[in-house]
């Protein structure tokens, strides 16, 4: 994993190595397949808006769900940061996940697609605000649905 970080806030304040620390920890969590320690990181009330759903995810139960049917379809997922921007309380980063699609997938409407045995290899950006007790309040996630479903053999 090769990270790049920047921190753009006061060096006397604790937020920013904190939060990276914290963001590293979260990186862990996902590579090692749990979604609870995962969804963890994020404050009971946090809204997520992703590009899957029509609507934000809303909730650490709702954050936990969504990465346990990604962790089902892809359960050889790995995530890698290739950037992350450090200010306070805010990061921004960009990585790329991989994974083999040999579970069902969920979609936001219920359906279930059968698993495909493509591989997914994507870029995304994400965004997140935490708040003073370190867990993240907020998070915008980018990243193109159409590669994601083209790659998977359904676009």
């Amino acid at each position: 994993m090769t990270t790049q970080s920047f921190g753009t806030g006061n060096p006397d304040q604790s937020e920013p190595a904190d939060t990276r620390q914290s963001l590293e920890a979260q990186l862990r969590a996902i590579n090692a397949h749990d979604a609870t320690a995962f969804a963890s990181f994020y404050a009971e009330d946090a809204v997520v808006v992703d590009p899957q759903y029509p609507e934000p995810l809303r909730g650490r139960a709702a954050i936990e769900q969504d990465a346990e049917v990604f962790l089902r379809a892809l359960p050889d997922i790995e995530f890698s940061y290739t950037n992350t921007l450090v200010d306070e309380r805010l990061v921004a980063g960009e990585g790329t996940i991989v994974g083999t699609n040999t579970g069902p997938l969920q979609l936001p409407t219920g359906e279930e697609i059968p698993a495909t045995g493509r591989r997914l290899e994507f870029p995304m950006a994400f965004f997140s605000r935490f708040d003073e007790s370190g867990k993240i309040v907020e998070e915008r996630r980018y990243y193109d649905v159409t590669t994601q479903q083209t790659q998977l053999g359904l676009a």
